[in-house]
């Protein structure tokens, strides 16, 4: 499936990612929504995302001094697309 390694590498922001969507797991369990209920969770963790590179990018004198922020919603927002496509997989294997 994955021509350039043959598995997860869980290091780095794979690891985060991986961390966070257990996080997720553990508070929300299983989800399971309609289509359009994933696309509006999906946007919201946009929006954080998009508020904290705003944060962030308003700090002209330091400007890296936001970025953990950036990095944190960039993680969440990675482990809700995750979500999803878990959620895709259990709907395409629950049909078959």
């Amino acid at each position: 499936m994955y021509p350039d390694y043959d598995a997860p590498r869980l290091t780095g922001p794979y690891l985060d990612v991986h961390a966070e969507r257990q996080r997720q797991k553990d508070r929300l369990g299983v989800e399971t929504h309609a289509l359009p209920e994933w696309v509006m969770s999906l946007v919201e963790h946009v929006g954080n995302l998009a508020e904290a590179v705003l944060t962030a990018s308003r700090n002209t004198e330091q400007p890296t001094t936001h970025l953990s922020a950036v990095r944190e919603e960039a993680v969440q927002l990675t482990a809700a697309c995750v979500a999803l496509l878990e959620h895709l997989e259990y709907l395409d294997t629950d049909s078959q």
